[in-house]
């Protein structure tokens, strides 16, 4: 699935190629997509920005129009300045020129207006999200430290409504950074071992933003070995949603 970090990279490249102009392009050629019949009301608006909230992407349009997007596991944002995109697969595509975004699949994908946008149920739901201005990682800190007995850290940091963003890879590669066990429950956690975990949270995502790559030590290594220690990397499946944590029991306590 991709995460925060994958949607403020898109909102970034679309920002760049498409904020301040007039659009000539907006279509939805896939019949699957849910905007199929909508994309046009798009047509001769100003792309105003695209901002990020953890895993959901706005792109706002002039006259208060607005696409809320949501990438869920298989869902992908294409951006192209120089008109190279193959766009008869796309759940929607608008541009200007050459230069043209694209979406294809995804969880959601709809036009709002900007005021049901900003007070929809799920964005309202999110807790900080590690990218934007004014997160406070001693208070996500804390916020992860008061979930309760008993409830694994790995799987917690993954509630959208503590942490905004944070998912299977950034997991597993924070946890690792910060050498902390994933399968410890939230309350055995000092407020120093979780705000170092928040922090190395912000870290990760940020190079992958600036650098366009997630950094990647232990991430789907489970047939390979620890790069710090040389122990075996072990996985398993954390939560209600049965997603892959991976650790090293050799150097994360």
């Amino acid at each position: 699935m991709p995460e925060g970090d994958t949607i403020h990279r898109a909102a970034r490249r679309i920002n760049y190629a498409l904020a301040g102009r007039e659009l000539d392009l907006a279509q939805a050629p896939n019949p699957r997509s849910p905007v199929h019949h909508r994309a046009d009301e798009l047509a001769g608006r100003t792309l105003e920005r695209a901002e990020a909230y953890g895993k959901h992407l706005l792109v706002e349009f002039s006259g208060g129009v607005v696409v809320h997007s949501h990438l869920g596991m298989n869902g992908r944002w294409r951006v192209s300045i120089d008109g190279d995109l193959v766009l008869k697969r796309a759940w929607l595509a608008f541009g200007s020129g050459e230069r043209v975004a694209a979406q294809t699949g995804g969880k959601l994908l709809r036009i709002v207006s900007r005021s049901r946008a900003r007070n929809d149920p799920a964005l309202a739901q999110l807790g900080p999200d590690p990218l934007r201005a004014g997160f406070d990682p001693e208070e996500a800190a804390e916020r992860l430290r008061r979930m309760g007995t008993g409830r694994e850290a790995g799987d917690a940091i993954m509630d959208q409504s503590i942490v905004a963003g944070v998912g299977n890879a950034i997991k597993s590669e924070a946890f690792f950074r910060a050498r902390i066990d994933p399968n410890r429950s939230t309350d055995s956690l000092t407020a120093e071992e979780a705000t170092a975990l928040l922090e190395e949270t912000v870290r990760i995502m940020r190079v992958s933003v600036e650098s366009g790559r997630r950094p990647h030590w232990i991430y789907r290594g489970n047939r390979g070995n620890c790069p710090r220690c040389g122990t075996r990397i072990e996985v398993r499946r954390q939560g209600d949603a049965n997603r892959s944590t991976y650790w090293c029991p050799g150097c994360q306590r």
